[in-house]
């Protein structure tokens, strides 16, 4: 007990007088560190000049290495155990195509038109359908196609190359949206349950490079 409070002082101490230092270990999944986080990690390591930053890029959110890592950004939660949560928002969620995709197949009518198309799917985010809201109704539209991904930025490609219809999180086809080489569907209606959150130690007294990133996160 005494070399925890030993342990405590000296972080506590270090935190006033240096501010954020050392390196700080980041992971998380691809699509999520290249479109969001890329661009604030930047203005962070403006704000704290002594500091250095080590991001560990995880393919998704089965593939996380979760030990030796201050903070860990996903939507799931680790098994590792003594970490706590900073929820960080919803994942927004978009449904899209080509045009190309359009032109040869049609534009569904109804979220439950999807069932007659050619839908790309991640199994590991959405295996229970698509989620949709009309009203104050909820419900899932189940979808099938021939090609399936747990990459976001492979479903993309796949839709840009007309093979079929896509929910993807909206920052990964933003560009694309604005350039109109895909098309968003359903946009009132397509629900977003995913969230991400921050997970750290729940240590009494943090290194101050962890508090100001989860702070930072939590403002950005």
């Amino acid at each position: 007990q005494m070399l925890a409070k030993l342990d405590d002082y000296v972080v506590e101490a270090r935190n006033l007088q240096k501010g954020p230092y050392g390196t700080l270990r980041i992971q998380a999944t691809s699509d999520y560190a290249e479109c969001v986080l890329t661009p604030l990690l930047s203005e962070f390591i403006r704000r704290c000049p002594g500091l250095r930053i080590h991001l560990f890029v995880a393919t998704d959110n089965s593939n996380f290495v979760e030990e030796g890592f201050d903070v860990i950004v996903t939507s799931k939660k680790p098994s590792l155990p003594g970490l706590i949560e900073s929820d960080l928002g919803a994942i927004k969620h978009v449904i899209c195509a080509s045009p190309k995709y359009f032109q040869r197949f049609g534009r569904p009518k109804k979220p439950q038109d999807l069932r007659e198309h050619i839908c790309l799917v991640n199994l590991l985010s959405t295996p229970k359908g698509w989620p949709f809201q009309s009203a104050s109704r909820q419900f899932h539209v189940e979808v099938k196609g021939a090609l399936s991904s747990n990459s976001s930025a492979v479903l993309v490609q796949m839709a840009l190359q007309g093979d079929g219809i896509i929910r993807v999180p909206h920052y990964v086809v933003k560009a694309r949206l604005a350039d109109k080489t895909l098309q968003a569907i359903f946009e009132g209606m397509t629900l977003s349950p995913e969230r991400v959150r921050a997970y750290f130690s729940k240590a009494k007294h943090l290194p101050a490079k962890t508090t100001d990133f989860i702070h930072f996160l939590q403002a950005s």
